[in-house]
């Protein structure tokens, strides 16, 4: 195998995969838009058709990939008029629930989305939260699940209570402090115990949060960036209806770390 043919392997490998990655946001999109009935759900439906018609009509995976990628871009574009909607339909979808009425399936199905949608969104800013939520979507029979992760040391509120033998409690604002290093593990585990233990020459730090979402709770995000254009709302209680209804399953976060005396 030549270089110049292993290079052209590469770069076909990574044409495959953006065109992979592409097709699969676009249509996780699509299924979303559709089951919370925003209006650029009809866009992304267009959008599709024409990537069809062009398909069968042997155009290449160019053409296709960038008709695709004009629909995500309006998509992203609209954010502004999309959220507006959404947090309408997310507020009528509380209010039903709250009135005694059971969601119907393509709801149920609007607000799992959600969920997946916010789950890859901490992945970077929010690693913890993200990995807590992607664990919810799974049931196991013990109710339990243990990490290993030394990173919530770094909170400035757990640093004061490292050298404190015993079992704490950890109650934070979450919203309040969002402003500080404390907010990416509030995020997380508000709120929490943690326990300090000596096991030879280290000490054992085990964080435990029941990790799960509050009934008819709702917080704001956003709100006040460029007048509320970004604005956006998070429905716990959209949440904890699909915990209700099995879709969600909580469970006891048991994160252990080891630090030196």
């Amino acid at each position: 195998m030549t270089l110049k043919s292993f290079g052209q392997i590469i770069v076909s490998f990574l044409k495959t995969f953006v065109f992979s990655v592409i097709c699969f946001v676009f249509l996780f999109f699509l299924l979303w838009t559709f089951c919370y009935s925003l209006h650029i759900f009809y866009l992304f439906f267009l959008t599709l058709i024409v990537a069809t018609v062009a398909y069968f009509k042997k155009k290449n995976r160019k053409f296709i990939t960038i008709t695709l990628f004009v629909g995500l871009s309006i998509f992203i574009i609209s954010t502004p008029y999309n959220l507006k909607q959404y947090n309408l339909h997310a507020e009528a979808f509380q209010m039903q629930i709250n009135n005694g009425y059971h969601l119907k399936f393509k709801q149920k199905c609007a607000i799992y989305g959600t969920l997946l949608i916010i789950t890859v969104g901490d992945i970077v800013p929010f690693p913890e939260a993200s990995i807590q939520n992607f664990y919810l979507l799974f049931p196991k029979k013990s109710k339990t699940r243990i990490f290993y992760d030394d990173a919530y040391l770094s909170a400035p509120d757990i640093q004061k209570m490292l050298n404190t033998k015993g079992k704490q409690l950890v109650a934070w604002n979450k919203w309040g402090e969002r402003f500080n290093r404390n907010f990416r593990f509030a995020a997380a585990f508000d709120p929490c115990t943690i326990e300090i233990t000596e096991e030879g020459n280290h000490k054992k730090s085990t964080l435990v949060t029941y990790f799960h979402y509050r009934k008819n709770y709702t917080t704001f995000n956003a709100n006040h960036y460029l007048y509320g254009m970004f604005a956006f709302r998070i429905d716990e209680g959209l949440f904890w209806y699909l915990q209700h209804e099995g879709w969600l399953h909580p469970y006891n976060s048991v994160w252990i770390a080891k630090l030196d005396k």
